[in-house]
C-alpha cells in the first residue's frame, strides 16, 4: 500500500517537477497472455525510442524496470535527471488509454493525473474480521490490503476469552431465558458486561475508520456474529456496510487471504453503486449527452459526472479553455477562435478539478449503459 511519504512525493515534487520528465504507465498484469514472459517490458522499450531521452537516464529506468517486484497490475515511473520513482499498483487506473498496446509514454510536463486521481477519488474500505480469539481490522484501498494492527489493542487478551465464552450463550436464546426466569445476579452481571463491551468495540471500530477515513465497511466472520454486533454500531457507521461475509475457512488467515475472501463482494457493491447512479440521473432530472453533461460541467452546475471507464471520445478546445463535443459547439463559444482536436480522458480531471464536480468512472453494464443509453457522459447536477 502507497505510504504517506509517497503520496506525498507524487503531490508535492512530481507533479510540479520542471519538465522534461518521463510519465510511464503500463499494463504488467501477469493474467494477461500479451505479458507472458515480462512482454510489457518490450512494449515499453519500444515507446521509449520515439522520444528524446538522455542516455544515462534512458539506462537508469531500464534497470528500474528491470526489477523483480511483486506482481502487480499495473506498473507508474516517472524519471527525469534528478527524479526516478516507481509505483506497483495492484489495480487498473482510468483515464490512462492502455488499450491499445497497454503503454502510454510521455516525455515533457509530468503527467500524473491517472495516479492523483485515483489517490483522491477511490474510496478506503475497512474490513472487520470477527475472529473467535480476537478481532482483526484491515484497510483496503487501491486493490491493497493493510492490517491496522492498532485497532483493538486496548482490548486484553483476557477480554477476548471471556467474550468466546460469552457468545454461545448469548446466540442461542438461553441467556435471555434465564435473565427472564432467574433474574441471578451473575445472568445480570454478564448482560451488563456484555453490551458495555459490544459498545465499547464498537466506538473502537468508529474511532479507527475516522482516523483513516474509511467510506465502506465488510463484516467477515460468522453470520450470528456479525449480526449480534452490527446492532450496537452507530447509524452512521451502519449505514457504510457493504458486504457481510461468513466465515473465512483459514485457522488463522494471512491479510491477503483476507483480501481474496472481501474482494467479490466489494466489486458486486461497486457495481451496484455505479447502477444506481445512473438510475438517478433520470430520477433526479440528470444531464446526459456530450455536449449538455459539458456545458453543465464547464457553467458549474455539475455535482457529479459519471465517465466510462475507457473514453474513446475526442472533444474541442478553445484557446481560452472551453471544451465541447462537437466543433460547432465550440464556436459558439469561441467563433473566431483555432480550435484544437484532444481526446476528453487528457482532460476531464482537470476540468472536474476546475469546477468542483466529482468524477465517478463506470465500468461493466453501467458503462455500457452510460454509452448507449445516455449518450457517453452523464451528471447529477447541483440544483
Amino acid at each position: 500500500m502507497l505510504t504517506k511519504d509517497q503520496v506525498r512525493l507524487v503531490r508535492d515534487r512530481i507533479a510540479h517537477h520542471q519538465p522534461p520528465i518521463l510519465s510511464v504507465y503500463v499494463d504488467v498484469h501477469p493474467a494477461r497472455p500479451e505479458n507472458a514472459r515480462r512482454g510489457w517490458f518490450i512494449r515499453v522499450k519500444d515507446s521509449l525510442k520515439a522520444f528524446d531521452i538522455p542516455t544515462a537516464l534512458y539506462e537508469r529506468v531500464i534497470n528500474l524496470l528491470s526489477e523483480e517486484r511483486a506482481q502487480a497490475r499495473t506498473l507508474v515511473l516517472f524519471a527525469a535527471t534528478d527524479l526516478l520513482e516507481r509505483y506497483d499498483l495492484q489495480m487498473e487506473l482510468p483515464v490512462v488509454d492502455l488499450a491499445h498496446g497497454r503503454v502510454e509514454c510521455r516525455w515533457g510536463e509530468p503527467y500524473v493525473t491517472p495516479l492523483l486521481y485515483a489517490l483522491d477519488e477511490y474510496e478506503r474500505t475497512g474490513v472487520l474480521y470477527l475472529d473467535q480469539v480476537g478481532w482483526h481490522f484491515y484497510e483496503v484501498f487501491l486493490g491493497e490490503i493493510e492490517e491496522a494492527t492498532d485497532a483493538f489493542r486496548i482490548i486484553s487478551p483476557e477480554e477476548w476469552q471471556e467474550l468466546s465464552r460469552y457468545l454461545p450463550v448469548l446466540y442461542n436464546g438461553l441467556f435471555q431465558k434465564r435473565v427472564a426466569t432467574h433474574p441471578a445476579r451473575f445472568a445480570r452481571r454478564m448482560e451488563m458486561w456484555a453490551q458495555r463491551f459490544f459498545k465499547r468495540l464498537a466506538h473502537l471500530l468508529e474511532d479507527v475508520m475516522a482516523q483513516r477515513d474509511i467510506r465502506r465497511l465488510v463484516l467477515l466472520g460468522p453470520a450470528e456474529d456479525t449480526r449480534f454486533f452490527e446492532q450496537f454500531l452507530s447509524r452512521s457507521v451502519r449505514s457504510r456496510v457493504v458486504g457481510r461475509v461468513s466465515d473465512i475457512p483459514y485457522p488463522t488467515p494471512s491479510a491477503a487471504q483476507v483480501l481474496e475472501k472481501v474482494s467479490p463482494v466489494l466489486e458486486e457493491a461497486e457495481r451496484a453503486h455505479e447502477q444506481a447512479l445512473l438510475d438517478s440521473v433520470r430520477e433526479r432530472a440528470g444531464i446526459w449527452g456530450l455536449d449538455p453533461t459539458l456545458e453543465a460541467l464547464q457553467t458549474g452546475r455539475m455535482e457529479t459526472v459519471l465517465v466510462p471507464w475507457r473514453i474513446e471520445a475526442h472533444v474541442w478546445r478553445c484557446p481560452e479553455g472551453w471544451v465541447a463535443g462537437t466543433p460547432q459547439m465550440a464556436r459558439v463559444f469561441c467563433p473566431d477562435s483555432e480550435l484544437s482536436e484532444v481526446p476528453l480522458r487528457d482532460i476531464i480531471v482537470e476540468l472536474a478539478t476546475d469546477y468542483g464536480a466529482r468524477l465517478e468512472f463506470v465500468r461493466g453494464e453501467a458503462e455500457q449503459r452510460l454509452l448507449h443509453e445516455y449518450g457517453g457522459l452523464a451528471g447529477l447536477p447541483r440544483w
